[in-house]
């Protein structure tokens, strides 16, 4: 089994597959280790997934880290 992938490992292959997309170089900015997280957060929230049940499955002990994972989506959007 190979070795476990870092968030700064991840940043980097997310921003390589951007590149390679051609996509805009300002979204390439925004891109980190914890972009697959955050976005994985709100899709659960958007999907009516309560914040405990998204921490379980996400594997967050504290209500903060999901909190500011999903406190940019506007209340209408979940």
């Amino acid at each position: 089994m190979g070795e476990k992938l870092c968030c700064g490992q991840l940043a980097r292959i997310y921003k390589k597959i951007v590149n390679k997309a051609q996509i805009n170089c300002d979204a390439i900015k925004n891109i980190s280790g914890h972009s697959m997280h955050v976005g994985a957060a709100k899709d659960l929230l958007r999907e009516g997934v309560s914040l405990p049940n998204i921490m379980n499955r996400r594997r967050w002990s504290k209500t903060n880290t999901v909190m500011r994972y999903v406190e940019q989506i506007a209340p209408t959007d979940h």
